[in-house]
């Protein structure tokens, strides 16, 4: 082992000194790769693939890929006009429902064969003519534009005794009117659809009247109208970071070297995206910003141990040089434990994961070569600085004092130490809390008073329903849905569901074949029973189709095939509470039936629900999995790199504690984990190690100075914690600009979380680790290391 490691250090000691001797060449390379990267950045696109967030080896969502088509999808635009005084029932508001439908019908990516509403050609009364035949008719003309009192009087009458209209296209209080539509995935434009949708929106606000629109396009319609606001936030982001360098440093290098790794690191992330065609999604746009303030936090250590040399040496190559020596063990371990931690992200079960754990593990990695070789071989070739004084060192000063008083101390360790565990054990009871998917009514991703949101709102008080849970009735045999105990089954099916007060309503072909029987008997409702035999259903079924003009009538019903019915559960929020009740029912209910009924199976599950619940399920067990291997990760790595499980349980534990504390804000703030928060809490744990591993190298450098374990904790504090408080601060400020100036709140709430996950990392790191060092003295941080003079690079030294 010896000897393998001893050839390692040779390995890297020449590679070192070629570096420095072709300082020049090296950074032509930088320079060169980063030029390739920029050309393939016009290419990088911003949009949203609903299909890269669906976990599509999901059994819900093979079924939900399977029926979409046919049934219907998750992507369906619903809007409601409701009349301020009266009923629909009047000509005015007839033409604003029908001049919606047309105009919904219209949009781009519509899919025409699943669009309804009352003027839609589709929706039709059903009747028997005198001699006995079936016929229908719409139950709106717009060639007729005036409608007598009677004639209106029995359009009412005539949609109350409609099941498929009434309340579910028609309010109860015949007060407001739906019209929905799905749009075809795949080649869906969101921003054009969206715009087309609020083009017909304005057109349709008139005095006494209210529009009200919902449904996914539209959230991820309205997330589109923010990205020149999100593009406003970046340059503000980089005016911030800009002035707290000139705060910190004020120096030249220490403004500009730091914020030129964020342009390379940016253009090597950004442009590895976009050459593998990947698209960035608007939501996730805060990710981004953190990988790039990462690499300043990288940049600010090198500049500010470059200064600390150059203050010692009055040489600016041999401080430049000093200051790789010193950092290249923390600064590359920490480097690639940040990309592994980014990278796990591909485990995760949605196709966005994997996108998103590939760029940015690159992205993370990208920072050995634009910061960590950049910045001290860029200060070898520059300039040097005049001054080589170190204009912080007051502020270095206050912090050893500090130190000296608190966690200097074996007493003050002990106390950091024991708050710290009182904190963990009490954050774990709130981080119980923390629940799968969302917590509340609406989209947490807009604001609670957004147009979005309070549309949902009048919607779901009108309607049965917004979100739709779709799920399937298959049996074995084509035809087989036309068996009476099949229709049977899945009536008993509805009632086991409708145990769920959320449940507002369903929509199934038992009760149209209840309603079909019934007409042809002279509409008795006693005839308003299931046939005995199958024969008499395909009756039905068939005089339904025939009744109709437009082809497909049965098909928001049953597949051509008829061995697939679709029932449509509607609810009235996509809350994680409602949708696991919603589940829970139906797995229920599906055993029994299928045991009672051979031959049949009832599969989940389609519609908005249906989708969310399975992305539900997989975040639980992406999140299961990311989160403690981003920590298994660290510990490994960080044992290997230093041979000590010691190092390793010491970098996890500020982790550890980090984790627990943002899980217990979570849990206190009502934030739920989602496809959107796991990427975000993955990006933040992995953060930490950066503050540890500089921190933890520093004490055992000072150490082998002072040999006196509480001394070297001062001078880190002094030192490394004054340069690790300020990275903090670098990262804060790379995603706090969206907690004032961004109007959507998902952005504004990841902000939040991502900002106290970073607070508290460097909290843990600052205290933890030198109160754990004062107070266990690690061996691997006190045993003798040989002399640092032999210009042996400090990551070369053994551990």
């Amino acid at each position: 082992m010896n000897g393998l490691r001893q050839r390692i250090v040779a390995v890297l000691q020449r590679g070192e000194e070629w570096l420095f001797a072709n300082p020049k060449y090296v950074l032509g390379i930088i320079l060169a790769v980063t030029l390739g990267f920029a050309t393939q950045l016009p290419a990088l696109k911003i949009y949203t693939d609903f299909s890269d967030l669906l976990p599509q080896k999901h059994a819900y969502i093979q079924t939900y890929n399977r029926i979409k088509e046919n049934f219907g999808g998750a992507n369906m635009i619903v809007m409601a006009i409701e009349v301020e005084q009266g009923t629909i029932f009047n000509d005015r508001t007839l033409a604003l429902i029908d001049q919606a439908t047309q105009g919904i019908d219209n949009l781009p990516s519509v899919n025409h064969n699943l669009v309804a509403s009352l003027t839609h050609r589709t929706a039709r009364k059903v009747y028997l003519t005198a001699d006995g035949n079936f016929a229908s008719e719409s139950y709106y003309d717009p060639a007729q534009p005036a409608r007598s009192a009677e004639q209106l009087e029995q359009l009412r009458k005539d949609v109350i005794a409609n099941p498929r209209i009434y309340g579910l296209l028609v309010s109860p209080d015949l007060k407001a009117a739906l019209v929905k539509a799905q749009l075809n995935e795949g080649d869906i434009d969101y921003a054009k659809t969206f715009a087309a949708l609020q083009d017909v929106r304005h057109k349709l606000e008139q005095p006494g009247h209210k529009v009200y629109v919902t449904g996914n396009p539209v959230l991820t319609g309205y997330v589109y109208t923010y990205l020149n606001q999100i593009i406003a936030i970046m340059f503000s982001t980089l005016a911030l970071l800009a002035l707290l360098l000139i705060v910190y440093f004020r120096r030249f290098y220490g403004v500009a070297l730091p914020l030129l790794g964020i342009a390379l690191s940016s253009i090597w992330g950004l442009g590895f995206m976009a050459w593998l065609g990947y698209n960035l999604e608007p939501l996730s746009m805060p990710i981004p910003f953190l990988i790039a303030a990462r690499a300043t936090s990288h940049g600010v250590q090198l500049v500010a141990r470059y200064y600390e040399e150059l203050a010692v040496t009055h040489s600016g190559k041999q401080a430049a040089r000093n200051a790789l020596d010193a950092l290249f063990r923390p600064g590359s371990l920490a480097i690639v434990v940040d990309a592994l931690g980014l990278a796990v992200l591909v485990l995760g079960a949605a196709p966005f994961n994997w996108k998103l754990g590939v760029s940015a593990g690159f992205w993370g990695l990208a920072v050995i070569f634009t910061v960590h070789f950049m910045v001290p071989l860029a200060l070898t070739v520059l300039p040097q600085p005049k001054k080589t004084e170190n204009k912080n060192q007051g502020m270095r000063s206050f912090l050893a004092a500090v130190m000296t008083r608190t966690g200097g101390t074996r007493g003050g360790a002990i106390a950091i130490l024991a708050v710290s565990a009182v904190l963990m054990a009490g954050g774990s009871l709130y981080a119980a809390r923390v629940q799968i998917g969302e917590s509340e009514p609406g989209s947490p991703i807009l604001k609670r008073d957004h147009d979005f949101n309070l549309s949902t709102k009048a919607i779901n008080a009108r309607f049965p329903g917004s979100e739709e849970l779709h799920i399937v009735a298959r049996t074995a045999e084509k035809g087989g849905i036309k068996r009476p105990e099949v229709l049977q089954a899945m009536e008993d099916f509805q009632q086991h569901m409708q145990a769920d007060p959320a449940l507002g309503g369903v929509k199934a072909i038992p009760a149209m074949v209840r309603a079909v029987n019934r007409l042809t008997h002279s509409d008795d409702p006693r005839w308003m029973q299931l046939p005995d035999n199958a024969a008499e259903v395909g009756g039905l079924m068939f005089a339904y189709m025939a009744s109709s003009p437009i082809p497909g009538a049965l098909k928001e019903f049953v597949n051509a095939d008829e061995n697939e019915a679709n029932m449509v559960f509607f609810y009235k929020d996509q809350r994680a509470e409602t949708i696991n009740r919603a589940v829970e029912l139906a797995k229920e209910g599906a055993a029994e039936i299928e045991q009672r009924v051979p031959g049949l199976t009832i599969e989940l599950g389609g519609g908005l629900i249906g989708v969310t619940a399975a992305a539900n399920e997989a975040l639980h067990a992406d999140h299961m999995l990311i989160i403690p291997l981003v920590m298994g990760i660290a510990f490994l790595l960080v044992m290997v790199y230093y041979q000590s499980f010691h190092a390793g349980w010491l970098m996890v534990l500020p982790m550890l504690f980090s984790t627990v504390m943002t899980y217990a804000y979570m849990g206190i703030q009502g934030i739920g984990i989602s496809v959107n928060t796991v990427p975000v809490i993955a990006v933040g744990v992995g953060v930490g190690i950066d503050y540890a591993v500089y921190f933890m190298d520093r004490i055992r450098e000072e150490y082998e100075a002072t040999h006196d374990i509480r001394q070297a904790a001062i001078n880190a504090f002094s030192t490394t914690g004054y340069a690790v408080s300020f990275t903090a601060l670098t990262l804060i400020a790379g995603v706090v600009m969206w907690i004032f100036l961004s109007d959507l709140r998902f952005q504004s709430d990841a902000a939040v979380l991502l900002s106290f996950m970073l607070i508290v990392n460097a909290v843990a790191a600052m205290l933890i680790v030198p109160a754990w060092c004062v107070v266990f003295k690690p061996r691997f941080v006190t045993a003798e290391t040989p002399d640092r003079d032999d210009k042996t690079p400090a990551a070369l030294q053994p551990a």
